[in-house]
């Protein structure tokens, strides 16, 4: 949490400010305290879309942390204000959950004297770093210690005790409650305990941890149900989809518990539980399909380039920097995972338990290539592996203490400092800027956007967030995929031809006022528009002969427009 605070200094007097780092925390917020004021957490915000009530996939579970740590606060700060403390606070909160999870899953493998590289290194690496800012309100980190906590039941449980399983399961459910894209890496989980299962009979344990996992998941069903109802099929956060796939581990692990009270072969023994396990996942598959469709199978298809093409966190990785930085510690992880499980060959229970490693990692290093919102899992895999990889060389040059030494150097260096070098190279030989004034920042906007409360406004989606936690104007729509429509309508909007009659794909959006500020020509919602679209005649400061301006901040840049002869609604 020290770490935490350190490193992101500089955004310390921002946030007690009354500023947040990105709008997903500000949307957090906003639900949140819609919530509180209609007495129960929620699913849904209000504003959005139009007014028409936006889902938001996040669980409450977070949302139900939050206020825990917001309720002692109450008294002396009011709900509001708590409720922002306790965002603010759970970040550096949750990278210390985050450094112990890390930390728990390693020891097994590294001991106890090399785990504080976990701590004061893991948690400086690009991947992690980047979702470690002082007031970013999100569950990112949060899910990660979680899968930690899940690898490291997991690897306790491989010796078939009791309590280790029933944790395992425990921690993976409550993963998937977090966010359902924890899945591959929590069921990574469950394969290692099924390969420890084809050496020893430890299928006692797997059903424990399957039960576990499926209480959990019930339990989550029962008390954050999508805003639908149970019977609702969401594929985005927890609903009968996961608790279905808690059946199927429950029964697969209740299918090898019972082989091991058979007299079958050992050949026979492991090819009929590789064959049910896999019968179980493949039904509970089968019923889903969505669900290997990933984040394609909630938006349509011929919105997806759309949607995702103007997304900063979905974007690819690109360029040498980027690639360093976000894929060079998890390849390094990946070099070392490979080289353990070979040195390994000979003892196939702890070759393969490195396997399934590599697999993980070689998985997050692909979801990170292709949407680098998936950064933070390489960085841990690496994170995790350091206090592994010290013990390892420091055992093996044990009667060489300086080549020990230096190959722990070149450890830490290959982690920490290669990633960050072509990055330092390009910030040296670019041309210093000297600082302006701020632009396009929303803190202040509250008073130009008084007359336009309860009015539809049309707004740069990625502002939509703050602009509702700090006004009362309903917005278009904003990149959240439950509210794909509102986002289409204003990606067209924005793109439209403004210069002469209001054009119909404005009046969809049942705008009556536009804000806009100059300071944003290089947007990705109107990357590629046409010169006469309504953003590109805004950046040149022409004003369509329909809008005229009402208010202005010569501070930030924002301008507010109204439809001529429209009044609000």
């Amino acid at each position: 949490m020290v770490m935490s605070c350190v490193v992101s200094a500089r955004d310390i007097p921002l946030v007690l400010h009354g500023g947040l780092i990105d709008p997903d925390s500000f949307m957090r917020l906003l639900r949140i305290d819609q919530g509180i004021k209609l007495g129960r957490l929620v699913n849904v915000v209000q504003r959005d879309d139009a007014g028409v009530p936006l889902v938001i996939e996040w669980s409450r579970l977070f949302d139900g942390v939050i206020v825990a740590l917001a309720a002692p606060l109450v008294p002396w700060l009011g709900w509001h204000r708590a409720v922002l403390v306790a965002g603010v606070a759970s970040g550096p909160l949750s990278v210390g959950l985050l450094g112990a999870g890390l930390a728990f899953a390693a020891a097994p493998l590294s001991g106890r004297s090399w785990l504080w590289a976990v701590p004061l290194i893991g948690m400086l690496l690009p991947g992690i770093r980047g979702f470690t800012a002082f007031g970013m309100i999100h569950y990112h980190i949060a899910q990660l210690a979680l899968v930690a906590f899940t690898a490291g039941f997991a690897l306790r449980a491989a010796a078939g005790a009791a309590t280790p399983a029933w944790a395992t399961g425990i921690a993976g459910g409550f993963s998937l409650w977090m966010m359902p894209e924890t899945m591959p890496f929590v069921l990574l989980c469950f394969v290692a305990l099924g390969d420890a299962w084809l050496f020893r009979p430890i299928g006692g344990a797997i059903a424990r941890a399957g039960c576990g996992f499926l209480g959990v998941l019930i339990i989550a069903l029962w008390l954050d149900p999508p805003h639908g109802g149970v019977a609702v099929v969401e594929i985005d956060r927890v609903s009968i989809v996961y608790a279905a796939l808690g059946i199927a581990v429950c029964a697969a692990g209740g299918w090898l518990a019972w082989l091991d009270r058979c007299r079958f072969t050992a050949r026979s023994r492991a090819a009929l539980g590789i064959a049910g396990a896999m019968a179980a996942f493949g039904v509970w598959l089968a019923c889903y399909p969505t669900v290997a469709l990933g984040p394609y199978g909630v938006i349509p298809a011929r919105d997806m380039r759309v949607f995702f093409g103007n997304m900063s966190e979905t974007q690819p990785v690109h360029g040498v920097a980027a690639v360093a930085l976000l894929l060079g510690p998890g390849s390094f992880a990946l070099i070392y995972g490979l080289n353990r499980a070979w040195r390994a060959r000979g003892l196939f229970v702890v070759a393969g338990a490195w396997l399934i490693f590599c697999t993980g990692l070689t998985l997050s290093l692909g979801l990170t290539a292709r949407f680098v919102i998936f950064q933070q899992y390489p960085a841990g895999f690496a994170a995790c592996l350091l206090p592994v990889a010290l013990r390892d060389v420091s055992a093996r040059w044990a009667t060489r203490p300086q080549r020990a030494a230096f190959a722990r150097v070149g450890m830490i260096a290959l982690l920490l400092i290669v990633p960050y070098a072509p990055s330092f190279a390009t910030a040296a030989t670019a041309p210093i800027r000297k600082a302006g004034p701020p632009r396009c920042t929303l803190r202040h906007i509250a008073p130009l956007l008084r007359p336009a409360a309860g009015a539809v406004v049309l707004t740069p989606v990625e502002d939509v967030p703050e602009l509702l936690y700090r006004t009362r104007i309903i917005a278009v729509g904003s990149l959240y995929q439950h509210g794909i429509g509102g986002y289409l309508h204003a990606w067209r909007a924005w793109r439209a031809p403004g210069n002469a009659a209001e054009p119909a794909a404005f009046v969809a959006t049942r705008a009556t006022y536009v804000l806009f500020c100059r300071g944003r020509q290089q947007n990705l919602l109107a990357r590629n528009g046409r010169k006469s679209s309504l953003w590109s005649m805004l950046s040149t400061r022409r004003t369509p002969a329909w809008l005229v301006l009402v208010g202005h901040r010569r501070t930030s840049g924002f301008r507010l427009y109204r439809v001529v002869g429209r009044k609000p609604d």
